[in-house]
């Protein structure tokens, strides 16, 4: 992830989207439902804590923050280069909020290298791909949702404007029903208390097929109303801010959403996008490992190493993949509808996936898969070589049989009976 430091963020104001707002007064959020048995259970010690509910792609262990290790996954010349194209927005924004200075003392200002980014007043857009998909139905009745979430995209996105206070905290939240949810302006530790606190919290699952390691992606994001909105290097710049006294629009209506908030939605469909295809890098790799030795084995041996039932589920395993990447509803390879009547969106959107190097690592993808169809059906001719190899072989031993009886009926070779009667005369 790209390494980052986390700080407040005073948000700026937005006109809403074919809002939905409930039509009740500002006031405060009910508490998130918790499950009193798996409290009890907890403090019991039969089942473990949920303070940390899941792993990251990006890690092996557990850690607290999110984003620490993106720019380390990177190519140290990659890291220096998005670092030197958003050094000068930087060091902007860094003198714009600088305490005043005299000519004695020297103005503060970014260092950057190429693997830290030393920029603790920029907040932070994170995006967790938790589960193939969001039943938003349980969610909507679970009521673990604040008062004043909202639809977006005809009901495909969830926004909530403000978390965890109804209209006083600096974060706010895409959910989308591809299982992925997109959070600005939050902690580490507000992610995992939101995940923990609506997603996963109640009886009734609202993931559909949970990944077992979560995939995350991050950048930093800055307000500056001279600049157009646009990704600069690993920079995310908002050039619109909005005042949050604008009256919202209720959940009915049918508004259309602020230039601001376009590009946030578009910025996060472009993270989650990211996010699920981390998620499949990690499932190919685990793949890969699994595979990697039968080259080996087939070199050692001189035999295929499994057996056609398991050569025939890993072959649908590779399927799967391929069509969750290429052929599925929420595919890498297409833009989303959404985009197709909207040119302004669909360049964010765009602009943010050449960022993430969405298609080189799809591309990537589809080649390692290829590789490894082309080694499972290199699999399956020598067995099917193999079975045909034993066929022939009982066809040799029934056609010997057919000629063997043939002999003895007609009388061609004595019949062990005949034989036995002319030892036994003798």
């Amino acid at each position: 992830m790209w390494s980052r430091t986390r700080s407040a963020w005073r948000p700026g104001r937005w006109l809403s989207v074919r809002y939905v707002r409930s039509a009740t007064p500002h006031r405060s959020a009910p508490a998130p439902r918790k499950s009193t048995l798996r409290e009890m259970l907890e403090r019991g010690g039969l089942l473990p804590a949920t303070s940390a509910p899941f792993d990251f792609v990006s890690r092996q262990a557990r850690l607290p923050s999110a984003y620490t290790f993106r720019r380390t996954r990177l190519p140290v010349s990659k890291a220096k280069a998005l670092a030197q194209e958003s050094r000068a927005l930087r060091e902007q924004v860094a003198s714009d909020s600088a305490p005043p200075w005299t000519e004695a003392e020297p103005r503060p200002t970014l260092p950057l290298t190429s693997t830290h980014v030393t920029s603790g007043e920029l907040p932070e857009v994170a995006a967790f791909a938790t589960a193939q998909s969001y039943h938003f139905d349980v969610l909507l009745s679970s009521g673990r949702l604040p008062l004043n979430w909202i639809w977006l995209e005809d009901r495909e996105v969830i926004y909530i404007p403000s978390w965890p206070a109804p209209y006083t905290s600096n974060g706010s939240v895409f959910l989308f029903r591809s299982g992925c949810y997109v959070t600005w302006g939050m902690s580490s530790e507000q992610n995992t208390a939101f995940y923990r606190d609506v997603i996963a919290g109640g009886d009734v699952p609202v993931e559909e097929a949970r990944h077992e390691a979560v995939g995350d992606e991050a950048m930093e994001y800055v307000h500056i109303p001279t600049e157009a909105t646009r990704v600069v290097g690993d920079l995310i710049v908002l050039g619109q801010r909005r005042d949050d006294k604008e009256q919202r629009p209720s959940r009915a209506s049918s508004a259309v959403p602020s230039l601001t908030l376009q590009a946030r939605l578009a910025f996060s469909q472009g993270l989650a996008a990211s996010a699920r295809l981390s998620v499949e890098e990690s499932l190919l790799q685990h793949y890969l490992e699994s595979v990697a030795p039968i080259p080996a084995r087939l070199e050692a041996s001189g035999k295929v190493p499994l057996p056609r039932r398991d050569v025939i589920r890993k072959l649908g395993t590779l399927l799967h993949i391929r069509q969750r990447l290429n052929l599925g509803r929420d595919n890498f390879i297409d833009d989303p509808e959404l985009y197709w009547e909207n040119s302004h969106m669909e360049a964010l959107y765009r602009s943010i996936c050449s960022a993430l190097d969405m298609k080189p690592r799809t591309e990537a993808l589809n080649a390692k898969l290829n590789h490894c169809e082309h080694l499972l059906e290199v699999l399956r001719a020598l067995l099917t070589e193999q079975s045909s190899h034993h066929m022939e072989l009982i066809i040799i031993y029934l056609i010997a049989f057919e000629v063997g009886m043939a002999l003895v009926t007609h009388e061609y070779l004595p019949t062990p009976l005949e034989v036995w009667r002319l030892i036994v005369a003798e």
